[in-house]
């Protein structure tokens, strides 16, 4: 009872040391016993670190000659690392704890010993630190703990940095002393981020009718020029009678939201990333619970950590285009920031040739500086599929005025046989484009010669465009 009565008084004592407001980052209580390293009898070291993540050991040049000289964890006290009898030095590494998000970082750990030993070159131990890869500092209060110094806590404080190591080196060469870690606790103050404002962050983007197999996501843009705390975000719906609910939190493994950047969130990345080209996997933020978006009408309210609407939209399966057969599986995208959110006008269907959907990154809608027509461009005039790298393939580019326009591309060999369709009734976004390669739609490559490119974009105004273009296929197809 005296060993846990001691370990209690211990953690009470770290609390202490604790500045109010501070909050624990990160600690090491070494719970699980016979972690380590021994001797085995024979003049090796038996060795056990089985599921120790947080911490490891490095040890050069030492004589342990039976199990009873080591430095491992110990059930004493509910939990605790002792080094006993080593002919050398061991130094315990923390693993590299992440305090970005913190200011104000203390460390505290107990150093304490047992036994009559004395001689301060061969029983200490030894408290550093490490910020951000630098070199190892030693701890402000007792870094240094040698001889028959009892127990006493190790502390470093007002520790600012992105990444932190703590390091400690520690010898015992007595059989009958032991020198102990114990406790190993960082806090900190989170950094304080204001509050988001209505205008910061806005809905982007919102699948709201899955695949059978797939889930919704909601794609937020931060149009400030300040990194926001995502955790601190929260999306709802509203009820029959408008009233928030179903409000959900958004903490997840991404912390801060970067200025100018798109973050996509959804209850589970399997239900997303195997049905839409995925440019950028790190931007999606992965939640415990997401409002279930109905699939014909729904309101998508994004709320700060005071419950403020930042922004609201209030979608309709109506806003697809009319051209989709099937809207399953189809995001519907924002084309302006600058436009207000319950724009009809500023959301679109996102276009086939984007996979239908872009989560975590610029839509394919995205307004930009737009040509008051439809452009088209054609290169190169003659092109060799060698996979030489030189004008391996023929591409066809377009810059539309507007979201709405479908695209016909249809190729024809030099005595007007038709060879294959690059695009049948395809959903364009705002620009993008359309690559030959040279084949039919079996795959066959072709001889070489012209071809002439048919391109035909209409919208659903009954603005129709043609364009007409000619290429060679040169060269020996490998």
């Amino acid at each position: 009872m005296a060993c846990y009565i001691q370990k209690f008084l211990t953690i009470i004592l770290l609390c202490c040391f604790t500045p109010i407001g501070a909050q624990e980052v990160w600690k090491e209580s070494f719970s699980v016993s016979g972690k380590g390293i021994w001797g085995d009898g024979n003049g090796g070291i038996d060795a056990d670190f089985a599921g120790i993540t947080s911490w490891f050991l490095e040890y050069f040049g030492l004589h342990l000659t039976d199990s009873g000289d080591y430095a491992k964890t110990a059930a004493t006290s509910g939990g605790r690392f002792e080094v006993c009898d080593i002919d050398g030095e061991i130094t315990w590494r923390s693993a590299w704890i992440d305090i970005s998000n913190f200011e104000k970082v203390n460390i505290e750990l107990t150093a304490a010993e047992t036994g009559s030993g004395d001689n301060t070159e061969t029983k200490y131990l030894k408290a550093f630190y490490r910020i951000d890869g630098g070199t190892e500092t030693p701890f402000s209060e007792n870094s240094i703990n040698s001889g028959n110094w009892g127990q006493g806590i190790a502390a470093a404080k007002s520790l600012a940095g992105d990444s932190l190591q703590i390091v400690c080196y520690i010898a015992n060469h007595y059989s009958a002393d032991k020198v102990i870690l114990d406790e190993v606790v960082v806090a900190a103050e989170e950094k304080y981020y204001p509050p988001a404002e209505p205008g910061e962050l806005l809905v982007s983007e919102v699948l709201f009718n899955p695949f059978p197999d797939g889930d919704d996501y909601v794609e937020i843009y931060n149009n400030s020029e300040r990194e926001i705390p995502i955790g601190k975000l929260f999306l709802a719906s509203r009820d029959k009678e408008l009233q928030l609910a179903q409000i959900s939190g958004l903490s997840g493994k991404i912390y801060l939201f970067p200025p100018k950047s798109y973050v996509a969130v959804t209850k589970d990345t399997a239900g997303v990333f195997p049905f839409f080209p995925i440019k950028c996997s790190e931007c999606f933020q992965q939640v415990s619970k997401l409002p279930s978006f109905n699939n014909d009408r729904d309101h998508v309210v994004l709320l700060n950590e005071n419950l403020e609407i930042l922004d609201e939209l209030y979608y309709s399966e109506e806003m697809h285009s009319p051209f989709l057969a099937n809207n399953e599986g189809i995001s519907l995208e924002r084309i302006s920031f600058s436009v207000p959110t319950n724009t009809w006008e500023n959301w679109h269907s996102a276009s086939s040739d984007a996979g239908y959907g872009t989560p975590g990154y610029e839509n394919s809608q995205a307004g930009k500086k737009l040509s008051k027509e439809p452009a088209v461009t054609f290169s190169p005039k003659a092109f060799s599929p060698n996979s030489d790298g030189f004008n391996d393939e023929f591409v066809i580019g377009y810059q539309l005025p507007a979201p709405g326009y479908v695209a016909n591309i249809k190729i024809f060999d030099a005595a007007g046989r038709y060879v294959m369709s690059l695009a049948k009734n395809a959903m364009l976004g705002t620009n993008g484009e359309f690559v030959w390669n040279g084949e039919d739609e079996t795959g066959s490559r072709q001889p070489l010669g012209a071809y002439i490119i048919m391109v035909e974009l209409f919208n659903t105004t009954g603005d129709v465009f043609r364009f007409k273009e000619g290429v060679v296929l040169t060269d020996i197809l490998k």
